[in-house]
């Protein structure tokens, strides 16, 4: 009976899970970044325009620390003070030091299928950033919150995906072809200053901006500093 009891809660457990419809995000602003990123999506679509819908836009450029399942608005505070807490172990990672996010190269998931395409970040920088994913996950563990979609942090900066696009993968598109890209392959992108942690709806309605609905921002590094300095 005891067995039964505990199968029972762990179904109960993995129901009440749902699709991920928040997550914490490091914004991409450098103007360097953003334009050579427009620069190859400009290319890839010149060769192959039915990608144009496959295109994510500059405004919304992130990288992805974790995902979560929130599903009530007392559930959406509690991570607010998650990510608001997680910022003293995020800063014991940083050591009192600005993380230089330096991206070269493009690469992309599962190269037999090869259905998302992203600039990737330098192997050291990468160290860092699992260090501040894994602060931030354990603060929304500790507030009970449904983090169970977030994978294995691997830092990538995505800007083509063919799930953007389901009419394509109907139409039997079902692989980005490498040569579309080949000349950016190895090119490097530029850096940019780890300031900023948002926590931000995907279902939402977008700022004027472009970029998502953020229900809080949390600020580092120098950019905590002179917030305070100001204050």
């Amino acid at each position: 009976e005891d067995q039964k009891e505990d199968l029972g809660q762990k179904v109960s457990k993995k129901h009440l899970r749902g699709a991920p419809n928040y997550f914490v995000a490091i914004p991409i602003t450098s103007d360097l970044i953003l334009q050579r990123i427009e620069d190859v999506q400009e290319l890839i679509v010149y060769k192959e325009p039915d990608l144009l819908r496959a295109l994510l836009p500059r405004q919304t450029m992130h990288l992805t620390l974790l995902v979560a399942h929130l599903r009530t608005e007392e559930e959406v505070q509690k991570a607010v003070l998650a990510l608001k807490e997680s910022k003293a172990k995020v800063e014991a990672v940083l050591e009192g030091k600005d993380l230089q996010m330096r991206f070269h190269g493009i690469g992309q998931f599962n190269q037999a299928q090869n259905q998302v395409i992203y600039v990737q970040m330098q192997e050291e920088e990468q160290k860092k950033l699992r260090g501040i994913a894994k602060a931030v996950k354990e603060s929304f563990t500790a507030m009970d919150l449904d983090i169970s979609g977030s994978k294995r942090f691997r830092p990538h900066l995505t800007f083509l995906k063919l799930s953007k696009a389901p009419r394509l993968r109907r139409r039997g598109f079902r692989r980005i072809c490498p040569d579309l890209y080949r000349n950016y392959e190895d090119s490097y992108f530029g850096s940019e200053v780890f300031s900023r942690m948002d926590l931000c709806a995907m279902h939402k309605k977008k700022q004027e901006s472009g970029y998502y609905y953020c229900e809080c921002s949390i600020y580092l590094g120098s950019s905590s500093r002179e917030e305070r300095m100001e204050q």
